[in-house]
């Protein structure tokens, strides 16, 4: 196995019209349900008081129904100035305290060890060195803690794109649209086979994985 480290070319920033524009499609009643529940399943089992980041929140829907079960410090940091803009206006209309800031998965803008939990969703695919983001995600974890990411799955079928985008009750043009944009990311999207790799080149060094839909769940620890 090659001991390299993986890249690829980084797309570019969401900011200004793009970045609204994904963020009402992301923010629907059904989808709010969806990040309400991950935000419970996510924190099942984390002791009160606990420091989780999210790493690439975009809107930051995430960020605040993790915040808004008020057990833990939450902290959400994204490469798009509009995002965590975005993002702080929800949490503040929420009356949700969480910290947004700008920074790069690549260049974690926190010491080492600084938090117990660590998620990125739908993100991760787009990052141009997923090894050096993975890495980050270890130093910045405590030991023994875990890092989960969610991403589109290499592995999804049209079939398993249309039943999510008809979850998602968007107008006609909007799901064809957004159709359209999730076969084009499965391309850049990694396969069970490539996260394997990408784990053994990585500081956690193995991972598991789990998918259902058009979602692979990748779940690191960090050792002690």
């Amino acid at each position: 196995m090659s001991t390299q480290t993986p890249t690829r070319r980084r797309l570019p920033r969401m900011e200004g019209f793009t970045a609204r524009w994904y963020a009402k499609q992301r923010g629907s009643a059904s989808q709010l349900r969806t990040y309400r529940q991950q935000a419970a399943d996510l924190t099942s089992g984390l002791a009160a008081g606990a420091d989780i980041l999210e790493i690439a929140p975009g809107p930051g829907y995430l960020t605040v129904e993790l915040g808004r079960l008020r057990r833990f410090r939450v902290t959400g940091v994204d490469l798009s100035s509009t995002f965590v803009g975005i993002a702080s206006d929800y949490a503040r209309r929420q009356g949700v305290d969480v910290s947004i800031r700008q920074g790069d998965a690549e260049d974690l803008p926190f010491p080492d060890a600084s938090f117990d939990l660590t998620v990125c969703q739908a993100a991760f695919k787009n990052f141009g060195r997923p090894v050096v983001a993975l890495n980050e995600m270890y130093r910045v974890l405590r030991p023994g803690r875990t890092a989960v990411i969610h991403d589109m799955s290499y592995e999804s079928t049209p079939a398993d794109i249309d039943a999510e985008v008809a979850g998602m009750h968007l107008s006609a043009i909007n799901a064809m649209v957004v159709r359209r944009t999730l076969g084009m990311l499965r391309l850049r999207a990694a396969s069970e086979q490539r996260w394997r790799e990408l784990a053994a080149l990585s500081r956690f060094g193995s991972a598991t994985i789990t998918r259902y839909g058009i979602t692979t769940e990748v779940r690191f620890t960090r050792g002690h």
